[in-house]
């Protein structure tokens, strides 16, 4: 499979190696991350996708009007400020794809115009659609230039009429230029605001604005290797830091005799605490908000002691204050999930000092992107 697949794949930057074929893609990130990560230990083969296309759970498209007037939507592109207008994307859901063509149309008979960066007028920019992998449940948030939503009541209605599957509509509003912000606040046109999904066995809360993996396939074999990989028993205590909504921490609970959690972003924390609900998890669990790295340095003042630290930070990788932090209060095991090689080859530099490597098995959770996941396992250095 390669970019005769995709007629706009000239156009469009999202899928930066689709012209190569998938197994040519894998050999790519392969190489790639033997020259990052080898000297560090063996890289294992990467584990790529069955079938490698439309995995992409979330979907955000921009909606224009062109020359002539017609409603499209599609990629945004930050470089011209402009769209590259299309139906389907061989990488997003299906479904996804069908209810945002669908959305277009309520448009035009609705007579709801997009939102014109030029003129400042309009209303429509942009739509993003999250599907439950698992659950098949489907959450539409439409963002608006303005709160003044026309016809929103019979817009919702046509909406969930035509596509029974939806089982919530927000709605948020975005002033900002960037296209792609949803807003602060989401209101709730249909349903609960939230869908749910499982993975490895646990019910999660999605709601707009959540952090939760856009290829859940993947997602689920990934947390399964790293649970193994950690090598957890009943009696350990575990950090889950950089916890997002908590998606390791509440996978891991079952093995563990504690979790504690620490993220930054207060929404992500309270999802967490939901998910915990979620999944009758009433005791032996905090998620925590807070910076990862003074959170660490302070439990270390405390002579705190962790098992087992999973840590999942953003693409800049772990400050210098939660690595310092990490080794000083010495778990016994590591487990770190990254979702850029060349930060985690920056942290292992730090790390090694005091861990050896077990394993280091990539995962590709982004194909026809140059994007690659990493699960590597340590356990401390004997002193």
């Amino acid at each position: 499979m390669n970019n005769s697949s995709c007629p706009v794949a000239k156009k469009c930057s999202g899928c930066q190696l689709s012209n190569l074929t998938y197994e040519q893609q894998l050999e790519w990130k392969m190489k790639d991350l033997n020259g990052l990560l080898g000297k560090y230990g063996k890289v294992l083969p990467i584990i790529g996708m069955d079938n490698p296309t439309g995995y992409r759970c979330k979907v955000q498209a921009v909606f224009r009007s062109d020359r002539s007037g017609k409603i499209i939507s599609g990629v945004y592109q930050s470089s011209r400020n402009g769209i590259v207008g299309i139906n389907r994307c061989m990488v997003n859901d299906p479904r996804a794809d069908e209810i945002i063509v669908g959305i277009r149309e309520l448009m035009a008979s609705f007579r709801i115009r997009p939102w014109d960066p030029g003129t400042d007028r309009g209303f429509v920019k942009h739509v993003l659609v999250r599907v439950g992998r698992n659950t098949r449940e489907i959450l539409v948030n439409i963002v608006g230039a303005v709160p003044m939503f026309p016809k929103k009541r019979d817009f919702t209605a046509a909406l969930v009429k035509r596509f029974p599957d939806i089982k919530t509509v927000t709605f948020s509003v975005n002033r900002s230029p960037d296209f792609l912000t949803l807003g602060d606040h989401a209101e709730v046109l249909f349903g609960d605001g939230y869908i749910i999904d499982e993975i490895c066995g646990k019910k999660f809360r999605i709601s707009p604005q959540s952090f939760y993996q856009v290829n859940p396939a993947q997602a689920e074999r990934l947390y399964d290797y790293a649970i193994k990989a950690a090598k957890l028993s009943k009696n350990d205590v575990i950090l889950d830091a950089y916890s997002g909504t908590g998606t390791i921490g509440i996978i891991a609970y079952d093995h563990v005799k504690s979790v504690q959690g620490i993220e930054f972003v207060g929404s992500a924390v309270r999802d967490a605490v939901q998910n915990c609900k979620l999944n009758g998890i009433t005791r032996n669990a905090a998620f925590n908000r807070g910076d990862a790295g003074e959170f660490l340095r302070e439990r270390a003042k405390k002579d705190a002691c962790y098992d087992v630290v999973f840590m999942d930070p953003a693409r800049a990788g772990a400050d210098k204050q939660f690595l310092r932090a990490l080794c000083s209060i010495k778990p016994g095991r590591i487990v770190y999930v990254s979702c850029n090689p060349v930060t985690l080859a920056r942290d292992l530099r730090a790390l090694t000092k005091y861990y050896n490597v077990d394993s280091i098995q990539p995962f590709d959770m982004f194909p026809f992107t140059r994007h690659v996941e990493c699960v590597v396992a340590m356990s401390r250095k004997a002193e």
